[in-house]
């Protein structure tokens, strides 16, 4: 994989729909060769886990839980979460206000690609 530098503006990036909200795929699909770098919004994430596909979450802007390996972790702006491939997780606003956070998905790939499919535990 060629690694070259990338800039991306989240203003230029469009939203996509997903089950609980949206997000914006600001760098994805293995561009640049070191990160895909998501940003979502969404009031709940069914449980799930990425075969091949490890994560770290930045939570931007409200409050929540996330549920890795049945234990309960608070969320608020500022948290980081480490989520390694294969892990399963789940997260919940607990309102209707969502969470807001970045997601740094490596190794970059497109999610298109069975490594980094949602897939139910």
């Amino acid at each position: 994989m060629i690694r070259t530098p990338v800039v991306r503006y989240r203003s230029e990036t469009d939203e996509t729909p997903c089950p609980y909200g949206n997000v914006q795929r600001i760098v994805t699909g293995g561009e640049g060769g070191v990160a895909n770098v998501h940003v979502v919004s969404v009031t709940q994430g069914d449980a799930h886990l990425h075969k091949g596909y490890d994560e770290v979450y930045y939570v931007l802007s409200g409050n929540g839980t996330i549920t890795m390996d049945k234990d309960d972790y608070a969320l608020k702006p500022g948290a980081v979460v480490t989520i390694p491939a294969g892990m399963p997780h789940a997260l919940s606003s607990g309102t209707d206000a969502p969470l807001e956070f970045i997601i740094f998905g490596t190794p970059p790939m497109g999610m298109d690609d069975e490594r980094a499919k949602p897939i139910k535990p």
